[in-house]
């Protein structure tokens, strides 16, 4: 592939020649050729193009497609790039690495451009984010009203994401916390490739004012 002319792989959005490069750590990613006058994203984080490596190539070695950065729009013609795009068992979902903070008006409408689109979206949040983003939601909807102590709604699937150091065992410092009820005592820490398989077999649901983790 680095032998092909300058060209022949773009980047997203810009369409900007790519250049393929290999980091310290042995990740091998596209960047933009020298050159571009444009103003360049940011780039990613280790944790996030990880991540996303980590859920396409688990979710396609049992069988389902995954696409990083798929790109889709609405019938209103609204745009949106999913981290990862599955197909699974009837379903459209669309994984989202958030890893920066982002205000519930974000979460909201993001989710409702895939909604609109027939998309169901799954967000992991940082782990050191997700308690600003469940104050936000019990300030909007909740009160003392059946509302849990971990406030939730249906059009927003949430759940931490807890990222370690990325030392030796990389994959092993990516992990979701789910829950199997409203007891706190019920949460766990699952590898986001077990995280990743049990959403497509339909693990993940909403009940009780909770997204709840089936365990099988």
């Amino acid at each position: 592939m680095q032998k092909q002319p300058l060209g022949t792989y773009v980047m997203n959005r810009t369409h900007w020649p790519a250049v393929l490069k290999r980091s310290i750590r042995g990740l091998q990613f596209f960047a933009y050729a020298a050159g571009y006058t444009g103003i360049k994203p940011e780039p990613e984080s280790l944790h996030h193009q990880l991540s996303k490596v980590i859920i396409a190539s688990t979710l396609r070695a049992a069988g389902y497609s995954a696409k990083v950065e798929q790109q889709g729009s609405t019938p209103e013609g609204e745009e949106w790039q999913a981290d990862v795009l599955s197909e699974a068992n009837g379903r459209t979902i669309a994984f989202e690495v958030q890893l920066s903070q982002q205000t519930l008006d974000e979460y909201q409408s993001r989710s409702d451009r895939y909604l609109r689109s027939g998309v169901k979206t799954i967000w992991l949040v940082r782990a050191k984010n997700y308690r600003t983003l469940t104050n936000a939601l019990l300030y909007r909807y909740g009160g003392s009203d059946g509302f849990s102590l971990r406030p939730a709604v249906p059009h927003i699937a949430a759940l931490p994401f807890e990222i370690g150091e990325l030392k030796e065992s990389a994959v092993e410092d990516l992990r979701v916390v789910v829950f199997l009820n409203t007891d706190a005592a019920s949460a766990q820490r699952i590898s986001l490739a077990e995280f990743a398989i049990g959403v497509a077999e339909g693990r993940l649901s909403f009940s009780a004012k909770e997204w709840r983790w089936k365990v099988v």
